[in-house]
């Protein structure tokens, strides 16, 4: 969650749900509500990437590499 409004999110849970504070509850909810109204409205789309027909007794296995740049 970087930037400002990644923060303000963070912060939210911590001091508002977490230690009780309605200030902070009420700014991470308008964080929350900026974060989801940009999803929304966001231009991007899911494009298929492969298709494929499977036969009967045929199966796909989808798995992550780990990362080995670390």
């Amino acid at each position: 969650m970087p930037g400002p409004l990644g923060y303000l999110r963070r912060q939210a849970i911590v001091r508002g749900l977490v230690g009780g504070s309605r200030g902070w509850l009420v700014l991470g909810g308008v964080a929350w509500a900026i974060r989801l109204l940009s999803r929304v409205a966001s231009t991007r789309r899911l494009r298929t990437v492969s298709t494929e027909e499977l036969r009967p007794g045929e199966r796909l296995l989808i798995s992550h590499l780990p990362d080995e740049s670390q």
